[in-house]
């Protein structure tokens, strides 16, 4: 696959403002790049990071994935694999609750995924044509886990999780998830 060179070279994630070497990177099933990079937010800026991803193509621009990606993904989803969906969101509302944040930036630096290989072995069955990857979905919300977990208070993208989940059970309707799933919603 072709990646825009400005931000993808030497089998490196760049990111240009501000000029930085993501510190990890994951390629999904479908090509995507994401990227961990250095955040300043928080409690602790110095183990903070910021997702970006990069989608296949010289003209493609890397960008911080909206949660609506995901979000609007697994509930398409829903429609034709409702209890699968149900089983995901409820391992990832459990694995938030208990999983332990990044103490020091070689922990981060070091961090080999903890989820998604049970996610894509048991569940690549969900996948559907011109959607997201299970593999995709499982990256995003596990590191949008492990980072908001980090800061005591933090609530949103937990929050978020439990919003879809009352959704995959006929608990919320469409317009809440959405909107829970906006920057800023509390």
């Amino acid at each position: 696959m072709t990646y825009n060179p400005n931000y993808y070279r030497d089998n490196e994630l760049w990111s240009m403002r501000p000029k930085r070497k993501a510190i990890n990177v994951y390629t999904t099933e479908e090509g995507l790049k994401i990227g961990m990079f250095q955040g300043s937010r928080g409690q602790y800026p110095a183990i903070d990071y910021v997702v970006k991803i990069l989608k296949p193509g010289i003209t493609e621009r890397l960008i911080p994935p909206p949660h609506s990606f995901w979000v609007v993904d697994l509930m398409m989803k829903t429609i034709d694999h409702r209890n699968e969906v149900i089983e995901i969101l409820e391992y990832y509302a459990n694995y938030y609750n208990n999983l332990q944040p990044f103490n020091t930036p070689e922990e981060r630096q070091n961090y080999e995924l903890e989820t998604v290989e049970h996610i894509t072995s048991n569940y690549s069955n969900i996948n559907q044509p011109h959607t997201l990857s299970i593999n995709y979905v499982a990256i995003i919300i596990e590191l949008f886990c492990k980072n908001e977990k980090r800061n005591a208070g933090a609530y949103m993208f937990r929050d978020l999780l439990q919003t879809l989940l009352r959704y995959a059970k006929n608990e919320a309707d469409y317009m809440t998830v959405i909107i829970a799933s906006q920057p800023g919603f509390r």
